[in-house]
């Protein structure tokens, strides 16, 4: 476990888990070190710093600096018990004229750099990067750092400064927040702004704004070389993507009927789809489908069998090809239905056969075009033995797979709902996408 020390709130020094108190005068010396770890601090620097003038007491410059040597003897014994004196690694003397020392420790070990080196990384982090790195800065937040040494000017500096990233990074949260459609969150985010400067009138500008419905924006774009292509992930309406082509996922018996939401519902993705481009005539559809299908695979069952739907099967990881205009949707089916004909079940071996199979339809006939699709095997045929951050994992590793062998389509884009988002851990997804 190391050496860990704790500045945003009262000082601590803990090593291997335990901790090794130290007297306030060795402490703040440490402290002070520690601001400036991996750079070297002269004795008389941390004579004038740290050691207050002591009235009617000798105060020689000689015997200041004796007590620097003896606060940083007992700092070594704290840290570096088993390399006594200068054998220490922890805390280097450099000799000379006159003399420095160097704290060996970096933002790992010390709360207050890591806090300062994430704000300052987001900075120019990509949105997904920069919200995890200041949501972790605002976890090392305690409200009190450096309070130990508060009445130093030295300190009171560094406080002020810290105080202001901590306020940088919920601002910076707040912004990206609503960037990525999470708007309780940035209301969350801006309610403790506020609460901290009630009087500030940017900060109460604020909340009302954000109570306001807004147009979720993308919330993950990671373009990959050489090919150019796009994978994105973004909050939105999948009949909204004009520019794309879509991809519906279906049962292996293309079921189409809405009504009364008894065999699709109509909030499903193929009920949207019937209502939304279909006009609700769902024998429509089914007149395109058939032509689609018509040299693929199928079985026929009779109504003694199947009580309810449809009575023809195809193989899954069927794909029909409908044409909308100038794009082109994928039906694809993922899923088999049970005898009654009322219950779709998948599995991630039918979704990855399923997958494969779209994307040799996509490669035919897509002509490179943006290809949107939902999160395929998150609705009433979910497969629960994977989260929908692994569904999202599973279409991209699938599509990447297929593009390594020639390019697919300028842009895989999965469009999530806005009201989903908060069951979606987009920074996981991100780290996801960025590792496959």
């Amino acid at each position: 476990m190391g050496v860990r020390l704790t500045l945003m709130d009262r000082a601590k020094l803990e090593r291997d888990g335990v901790p090794a108190p130290l007297e306030p005068r060795f402490m703040a010396v440490l402290i002070r070190l520690a601001l400036d770890a991996g750079k070297n601090v002269e004795v008389d620097d941390l004579s004038r710093d740290v050691l207050l003038p002591n009235p009617g007491h000798d105060d020689s410059l000689r015997l200041r600096r004796s007590h620097v040597h003896k606060c940083v003897s007992a700092l070594r014994k704290a840290l570096d018990p088993d390399r006594p004196g200068g054998a220490s690694v922890l805390l280097i003397t450099d000799r000379g004229s006159n003399p420095s020392y160097r704290l060996e420790l970096g933002a790992d070990e010390i709360d207050l750099l890591r806090f300062e080196h994430l704000v300052a990384a987001a900075r120019t982090a990509p949105p997904l990067q920069a919200i995890s790195a200041l949501e972790e800065a605002v976890r090392l937040w305690r409200g009190r750092p450096l309070v130990d040494v508060k009445h130093h000017e030295w300190a009171r500096r560094r406080i002020a400064l810290l105080n202001r990233a901590y306020d940088e990074g919920r601002r910076r949260l707040v912004d990206l927040y609503a960037g990525i459609g999470r708007v309780d969150r940035a209301i969350d985010m801006a309610g403790t702004l506020l609460a901290d400067h009630p009087d500030d009138p940017e900060i109460r500008a604020l909340l009302p704004a954000f109570y306001q419905e807004r147009a979720p924006t993308a919330v993950n774009v990671r373009r990959l070389a050489p090919a150019g292509t796009e994978i994105s992930v973004r909050a939105g309406d999948l009949f909204d993507q004009h520019d794309a082509h879509l991809v519906v996922g279906f049962s292996d018996t293309f079921e189409t009927n809405t009504d009364n939401d008894f065999l699709v519902s109509r909030a499903s993705v193929q009920g949207q789809l019937v209502h939304r481009l279909y006009g609700g005539d769902h024998r429509a559809l089914d007149r395109e489908l058939r032509s689609a299908l018509r040299d693929a695979p199928k079985t026929v069952e009779s109504r003694a069998v199947k009580k309810y739907g449809k009575l023809t099967r195809r193989p899954v990881g069927t794909v029909a090809v409908l044409h909308q205009g100038g794009r082109r949707i994928f039906a694809v089916a993922y899923s088999k239905v049970d005898a009654d004909g009322l219950r779709a079940q998948s599995s991630l071996e039918r979704m990855r056969h399923s997958l494969d199979q779209l994307w040799l339809a996509v490669r035919a006939v897509g002509q490179h075009r943006p290809v949107a699709m939902p999160i395929v095997g998150s609705g009433l045929a979910r497969i629960y033995d994977v989260d929908r951050e692994g569904l999202i994992e599973l279409a991209v590793g699938s599509f990447l797979a297929h593009a390594r062998r020639g390019r697919l389509a300028d842009e895989l884009r999965i469009v999530v709902p806005p009201a989903e988002l908060a069951k979606i851990d987009m920074n996981r997804v991100d780290e996801l996408i960025r590792r496959l």
